[in-house]
């Protein structure tokens, strides 16, 4: 009877349950509980309707009209509902496929962050995948429908997680390169022997970082009344039927196709017969081939007149281009013998000039500039560089002008050989700048190497002193290493030269130690000079 309208319904008895038709479908495995049939279901422990109504659900009305409808049922009729088997509860298993990737930021594998895979429908990559349904989304929302997650009455447990797939660790998941990987994976698992599976478990902890992509599988059971309008809701969703559809109308379409086909070989066929029976007649052979004869003689005598109208035409423009040719070989000649002249010329002109270049090139190789812009030299006890004394002396007090000058000039001929010899100093940085010079630190950190004899500057002028003596030891080590033979006459080490202080205390001894300063300059200068 039908729940709608009372209508009396009658169907053909079919052999083959519906159960066992999706079966056929779904690739899930349904369970049946023993005791689902010899226990009844108890009245209190029955689910209260919802709003939107479930199928199998009736009120005390809908039983008070199916009595009378049932009374009203002929006795042939309820005898032939009476054969069909009983309906069984049925335990559905609801599988879902996690998927996950490693995030590429996220470090080393000890703190991996996996993150759900994006949703890729053409290579069927998603975060869940349906096994019932074959839905993909990326919440179990999207691939279990609404109907079945507002019921949970139907549901007979929680979502677990499936730890018995082989190649799994304690939380189920199974790791591998890409996701196609796992259809290979799952191939290779099932063609292993018994002894290979401990081999198996050991290659699950060796998880390298070629791993970046797992999966697992979660199931949750629910319960269906066995119906035929249950087994009708399972079909629903199942996904077979909508391939099972593709590929009928694929079909239809390619019988259409193999019969247009067929007809138009029938109709090609007709012509061929026609043009073989004008074949076979032996005059219009004949025919054809003195056709055939005359077109290849017209042909050659085509060719034959073009050959000699382009060798006529050829030898005519022949004689044109001889006289021609006379007449352009006597002007050539006397261009020739033009210019023949002009390179003697030229020639004894680039003589003279090569000499008088040979002779300059020589004295300009003899000749230094650094030399005159940075002359070094020696006043008594003091040392000069372009006349500017260097030290202070308690008999001679030379003005601060004077050696703030002196060493603008030391460092700016120590950061022209720098230059030249393209390399950086190690861990300081000159700043030229006259009579106010400067050094930078490896910190950045500047100090004047300039001073004017107060004691609150004294400080970082010595500072200054001892870093720009680091620099000129630098310059050293560059030239030694790329000279060996050279030998510089005073030793740098700790803020010394030649064992005496570079810093500004006895007078004596820092006029003696720049002085040693200034004649390890003058090696350095005489070194680049020599060799750039």
């Amino acid at each position: 009877t039908c729940h709608q309208c009372g209508a009396l319904l009658k169907f053909r008895y079919n052999p083959v349950s519906i159960e066992e038709k999706i079966m056929r479908l779904r690739p899930v495995t349904f369970e049946h509980p023993a005791e689902a049939a010899t226990q009844q279901v108890d009245p209190a422990e029955s689910p209260r309707p919802t709003e939107e109504g479930d199928a199998g659900e009736q009120t005390d009305a809908d039983e008070g009209e199916e009595a009378e409808e049932a009374e009203a049922v002929p006795a042939a009729t309820r005898s032939s509902l009476s054969q069909q088997p009983p309906q069984m509860p049925v335990i559905v298993p609801e599988i879902v496929w996690e998927c996950q990737r490693l995030d590429s930021q996220g470090g080393a594998d000890d703190t991996a962050l996996w993150i759900p895979a994006e949703f890729d429908p053409a290579n069927g990559i998603c975060a869940f995948a349906s096994c019932n349904r074959g839905d993909m989304g990326q919440s179990l929302t999207d691939v279990v429908p609404a109907r079945l997650l507002n019921k949970p009455h139907l549901w007979v447990t929680d979502w677990e997680v499936d730890v018995s797939l082989p190649r799994c660790d304690a939380e189920g998941w199974v790791y591998a390169t890409s996701f196609a990987a796992f259809d290979e994976a799952q191939t290779a698992v099932q063609v292993e022997d018994a002894g290979e599976e401990v081999a198996a478990e050991e290659q699950t902890d060796e998880r390298t970082q070629d791993h970046t992509v797992r999966r697992r599988r979660v199931i949750r059971k629910r319960r269906i009344d066995g119906s035929d309008l249950g087994w009708f809701q399972e079909l629903l969703d199942c996904r077979a039927l909508n391939e099972l559809e593709d590929d009928h109308a694929q079909y239809e379409g390619f019988l259409t196709q193999f019969a247009e086909e067929e007809r138009a070989a029938g109709r090609g066929e007709g012509e061929d017969d026609e043009a073989d029976e004008w074949q076979d007649d032996p005059e219009l052979r004949a025919l054809e081939d003195e056709e055939r004869r005359l077109l290849a003689e017209l042909e050659a005598i085509d060719d034959e007149t073009a050959q000699v109208t382009a060798k006529r035409r050829e030898l005519w423009s022949t004689g044109t281009d001889l006289e021609q040719l006379i007449h352009g070989t006597f002007a050539e000649g006397a261009f020739l013998q033009h210019l023949l002249g002009l390179s003697r010329d030229e020639r004894q002109s680039v003589g003279v000039f090569a000499v008088h270049a040979s002779d300059m090139l020589r004295r300009l190789q003899r000749y230094n500039v650094a030399n005159d812009v940075f002359h070094i030299w020696h006043d008594g006890l003091f040392g000069t560089i372009n006349g500017l004394r260097l030290g202070r002396l308690p008999s001679k007090p030379v003005e601060w002008v004077e050696i703030n000058a002196a060493l603008g000039q030391a460092v700016l001929l120590l950061a022209t050989i720098a230059d030249r010899a393209n390399f950086e100093f190690s861990r300081n940085r000159l700043v030229p700048r006259g009579s106010f010079s400067r050094v930078v630190n490896m910190y950045g950190k500047e100090y004047s190497l300039y001073s004017d004899g107060g004691m609150f500057r004294r400080r970082g002028f010595n500072q200054a002193m001892v870093l720009f003596l680091e620099c000129v030891e630098d310059a050293g080590r560059r030239a030694m290493k790329e000279e060996p033979s050279l030998k510089f006459p005073y030793k740098v080490e700790r803020g010394k030269i030649g064992g005496l202080p570079i810093s500004l205390g006895n007078d004596e001894q820092w006029t003696r130690a720049l002085k040693y300063l200034l004649t390890h300059l003058k090696w350095l200068l005489a070194w680049i000079s020599k060799r750039y």
